[in-house]
């Protein structure tokens, strides 16, 4: 189920911050703010529980949440039998 339209898109306001600054470089450990215009051509490194993962935003981001974007489990590595 998805959020309603009425709700609008959920910035955390420590991103909302970074809005008037030219720097190109955000950190942050919100993963649940959705990616607004003003992020487009930015690095935004996302904290994934262990390490921060450095993101460049582009167009097709437009919308997305950050979660999308910083992986927090290992994947699974099987071993071959012989």
């Amino acid at each position: 189920m998805s959020r309603s339209t009425w709700k609008g898109l959920w910035v955390n306001s420590e991103l909302k911050k970074y809005n008037n600054i030219k720097n190109q470089n955000m950190l942050t450990m919100a993963r649940n703010s959705t990616i607004l215009p003003y992020f487009l051509n930015k690095t935004i490194y996302i904290y994934n529980g262990n390490k921060y993962i450095g993101v460049t935003m582009g167009y097709q981001a437009l919308g997305r949440k950050l979660r999308e974007y910083s992986i927090t489990k290992k994947p699974a590595k099987y071993k071959k039998k012989k």
